[in-house]
């Protein structure tokens, strides 16, 4: 079989993320293969990443969610890069994670609702930063409930509005730099 073009990844990756998000419609084998599927094209597909800074995807896990290979396979068909970032937090409290100050967006998915704790322990650590962190649950919805102590962070509706959040980020940040 001949590699996807741009154009037929892109769309691939909308019909799955949109598969994905009715529910149902994928069997967790069906979303793997696909997610591998697009992993393999992405190289030959001839993306023009619109910069060299990756953007990270970060969860609390030593296992990748497919939330988090799913925005991975979104952002790289749209031009941005990014790269995954698992959080692990020792029995000590302490998270085994360094940030350096070239990050000016961090995208957190949290496909465990006991991920929540260790998410708020994170943010208390980094809240001198000057981040904007986009989070989510599973397929990135979370709880209206759920976002409360959370403040200072932007949730998106889907996973599909990252994208446009993402570029008036950055746009926001080329304008102050004027």
């Amino acid at each position: 079989m001949p590699p996807l073009s741009w154009d037929e990844l892109r769309s691939f990756a909308y019909q799955t993320v949109e598969n994905w998000e009715r529910g149902n419609c994928l069997s967790a084998a069906d979303l793997t293969a696909a997610l591998n599927f697009m992993k393999y094209n992405i190289p030959s597909a001839d993306i023009k990443y619109v910069s060299n800074r990756e953007i990270p995807i970060c969860y609390f896990s030593h296992v990748v969610p497919k939330s988090a290979d799913m925005l991975q396979i979104l952002l790289a068909v749209e031009g941005i890069k990014s790269c995954q970032m698992p959080i692990v937090q020792a029995s000590d409290g302490y998270f085994d994670l360094e940030l350096d100050d070239n990050h000016k967006i961090l995208i957190f998915t949290i496909p465990q609702y006991n991920h929540l704790n260790s998410f708020k322990e994170f943010l208390k650590i980094i809240q001198a930063k000057k981040l904007n962190i986009l989070v989510g649950g599973n397929v990135f919805y979370l709880k209206p409930s759920l976002k409360l102590d959370f403040s200072n962070c932007i949730f998106p509706n889907n996973i599909k509005d990252i994208l446009p959040l993402i570029n008036k980020i950055n746009s926001s940040a080329s304008e102050e730099k004027v």
